[in-house]
C-alpha cells in the first residue's frame, strides 16, 4: 500500500517535486549486470535505454571522477547530477550497456576487478555457482566457519545463502571453502571464466575510455577489504591502481569496495584508497549521508524495476533516507 501510494504520488508530479528537493544532492547509480534480452536479473538493453533518456532529459550525467573534481573545486555537486556506475568487469557491459552510453553520449563509471580483466582469476561468487550448477556429486555438508550447507539442497536455495556467508568470513577462510566445495562437487574448477561470466579485456576498455568512460578501481581480487589483514587490503588497493595505470595511463580515477556494505571497509581502508591515488570511493547503499563523508559515498540501485530507479534517480530514496534520519553507518 506505501509503494503504491508513492508511486502514485509520483506520477502526480512527486517524481519532478523529489528532483527540485534534491537538486544539489548526486545521484549515484549502481548496476552489475545487463542482457539484450529478459532472462534474470540484469538489466535488458531496452530498459537502460529508457533510463538513459530520462537521464539525459532531466539530468546532467557525468563519470564519478569528474563529480569528485567539481566537488572539490567548487565545494558543492553541480545541480542535478547523476554518475552511472557498474561493478566487477563483467563483458556484458561492452557488449550491452557500452553501445547505448555511446549512442545517447551519457558518461559511466566502470570498477573492474583487474585481476579479472587479466583473466589471473575469476570473481568468486560465480565459481560458487558454476560449482554448484555442475557439481557430479550432491551429497553430504560444507562446514565455514560456524556455520553448516547441506550440498543436497538445489542450486537455488544453496547458493545466495553461501555467497552471503562466504561476505562474513576471512579472505583464507572462504578461498578454503571454495576449495572444499570443488572438490566435494567432484569436478575442477576451470581457469578462466566461462562465457557466462567473462570479464571485458584492456583493448576494450581503452576503447570505452577513449569514450568517456572512466575505468575505476575495484580491487584485483574482489575481496572484503575489511576482512582480510590491513597490509593485504594495501596491496589489493595499490595493486588495482596500479593496473589501471599501466594499461589505460595516468587518468582521474576513482575506487569501489567490494560488496560494499558497513563491514566490508573501515576508517583504516578509506585513508589507504585516499592515499593510492584514487580520488573518491563508494560503497553498496545508501543512508542519510549521501556524499558526505569523505570515501564513502552512498550509492542508490540502478534496475530493471521501474518504480526502484525512479525513486532512485529522482531523489525520492534520499529524501526518505533524510526523513527517516537513516544511518547505516558513520563512517
Amino acid at each position: 500500500m506505501k509503494s503504491a501510494a508513492i508511486e502514485l504520488a509520483g506520477k502526480l508530479g512527486g517524481y519532478q517535486l523529489a528532483r527540485l528537493l534534491t537538486r544539489k544532492q548526486p545521484k549515484i547509480l549502481m548496476y552489475h549486470r545487463f542482457s539484450a534480452e529478459k532472462k534474470g536479473h540484469e538489466v535488458t538493453a531496452a530498459t537502460f535505454e529508457q533510463q538513459l533518456r530520462l537521464i539525459k532529459k532531466y539530468f546532467q550525467p557525468m563519470t564519478l571522477a569528474n563529480l569528485a573534481l567539481a566537488i572539490q573545486k567548487n565545494g558543492t555537486a553541480p545541480t542535478n547530477a547523476v554518475v552511472i556506475t557498474v561493478d566487477d568487469g563483467y563483458r556484458d557491459f561492452y557488449e550491452v550497456a557500452y553501445p547505448l552510453l555511446k549512442r545517447y553520449q551519457v558518461p559511466a563509471t566502470f570498477f573492474v576487478t583487474t585481476g579479472f580483466v587479466n583473466q589471473d582469476l575469476w570473481l568468486w561468487p560465480d565459481q560458487v555457482l558454476w560449482l554448484l550448477r555442475n557439481r557430479q556429486c550432491a551429497e553430504g555438508s560444507l562446514q565455514v566457519g560456524d556455520k553448516t550447507f547441506d550440498l543436497t539442497q538445489p542450486v537455488k536455495q544453496l547458493w545466495w545463502p553461501l555467497v552471503l556467508h562466504l561476505l562474513n568470513v576471512a579472505n583464507a577462510i572462504r578461498l578454503n571453502a571454495i576449495a572444499e566445495l570443488a572438490q566435494r562437487s567432484a569436478v575442477d574448477l576451470p581457469s578462466k571464466a566461462p562465457e557466462e561470466f567473462a570479464a571485458v579485456n584492456w583493448e576494450q576498455l581503452r576503447e570505452m575510455q577513449q569514450h568517456g568512460i572512466e575505468i575505476g578501481g575495484h580491487t584485483r581480487s574482489h575481496p572484503s577489504l575489511g576482512h582480510m589483514p590491513v597490509l593485504e587490503a594495501q596491496q589489493e588497493i595499490e595493486t588495482s591502481f596500479n593496473d589501471l595505470c599501466q594499461h589505460l595511463g595516468e587518468q582521474p580515477r576513482t575506487f569501489c569496495y567490494p560488496n560494499g556494505q558497513p563491514a566490508d571497509y573501515s576508517e583504516d581502508i578509506k585513508k589507504i584508497v585516499s592515499q593510492s591515488g584514487f580520488l573518491a570511493a563508494v560503497t553498496a547503499y545508501s543512508d542519510r549521508f549521501n556524499t558526505d563523508l569523505p570515501w564513502a559515498w552512498r550509492r542508490f540501485v540502478g534496475c530493471e524495476e521501474q518504480f526502484q530507479f525512479y525513486k532512485s534517480l529522482f531523489g525520492v530514496e534520499h529524501l526518505g533516507n533524510r526523513i527517516r534520519n537513516t544511518r547505516r553507518c558513520d563512517y
